[in-house]
This record gives structure tokens, C-alpha cells and sequence, in this order.
């Protein structure tokens, strides 16, 4: 009796032993290097004011001197969209944009900067600022 037990006791721990193994054995696949795009968007209407204006030259402008290469190899990019379009809609729907918006998106991230745009329409230093600001949230891990 004392061998059936002691048998069925090492039995149990081999295969307690392969079953650990199996399991930390297993690898993780590569992780991906490809980064997701980064695209910058100002939603707004056919009728706007000067500083409604001022917001998309800036930002555009600070997302091509932050990012120039990043903007030629097409990985980074800003899109002017006008919301009476009819063909904006679908993708003001798809981020869930109502109205004037400038945003930055990355992968199913995004972040609205619409009053830090606004409050710095007339500012490209501060302007370059806040979109930095806001690539770096949305393109952290």
C-alpha cells in the first residue's frame, strides 16, 4: 500500500511538473514595430470667422514643421474636414463629431484639443505646443 501511494504521489507531481512547464513555456509572438498613424483633424463649417480659420492654418502648419517626415512618409497627417460636406459624414460619425472639433487620433485613440486650438489660434509656438502635447498622449503605450 505504502508504494501505491508513494507511486501515485510522484505521478501527481510529474505531472503537476509538465503542466507548469507547458505553460511557461509558451511564447509570446513579436511585438509589432509598425506604429499607427497619427492624423490631426479640424472639423468645421463652410461659414467661419477669422480665428476659426487661424486654427487650421496653425495647426496644419504645426503639424508639418513638429512632424516633416513623418508627414512625407504619410504617417503623420492633418485634414482640413468640412462638416456641411456631405461626404464628411461618415467620418464625423465614426469619431463622433457634432461641430467645429480640431482632434488628434491614433489607432482607437484620440484626443480633443478644441480649446487649447481655439485659446491659441493666433499662437503657432503655443499652437505646435498643445498638438505635441497631444501626439505624445495618444501615441504612448
Amino acid at each position: 500500500m505504502k508504494n501505491i501511494v508513494l507511486f501515485s504521489f510522484a505521478f501527481i507531481l510529474m505531472i503537476g511538473s509538465w503542466s507548469c512547464n507547458a505553460q511557461t513555456s509558451k511564447k509570446a509572438g513579436p511585438k509589432s514595430t509598425v506604429s499607427a498613424k497619427v492624423e490631426v483633424y479640424y472639423f468645421h463649417f463652410t461659414r467661419r470667422c477669422n480665428t476659426c480659420l487661424s486654427v487650421e492654418e496653425n495647426a496644419k502648419k504645426a503639424v508639418e514643421l513638429l512632424y516633416a517626415d513623418k508627414v512625407k512618409t504619410g504617417e503623420y497627417t492633418f485634414t482640413g474636414i468640412n462638416l456641411d460636406d456631405e461626404n464628411s459624414k461618415a467620418i464625423a460619425e465614426k469619431l463622433g463629431i457634432g461641430g467645429q472639433t480640431l482632434l488628434v487620433v491614433c489607432g482607437d485613440k484620440k484626443i480633443d484639443i478644441t480649446d487649447k486650438g481655439f485659446m491659441n489660434a493666433h499662437d503657432l509656438e503655443k499652437m505646435k505646443e498643445e498638438i505635441k502635447n497631444a501626439v505624445n498622449n495618444v501615441t504612448m503605450n
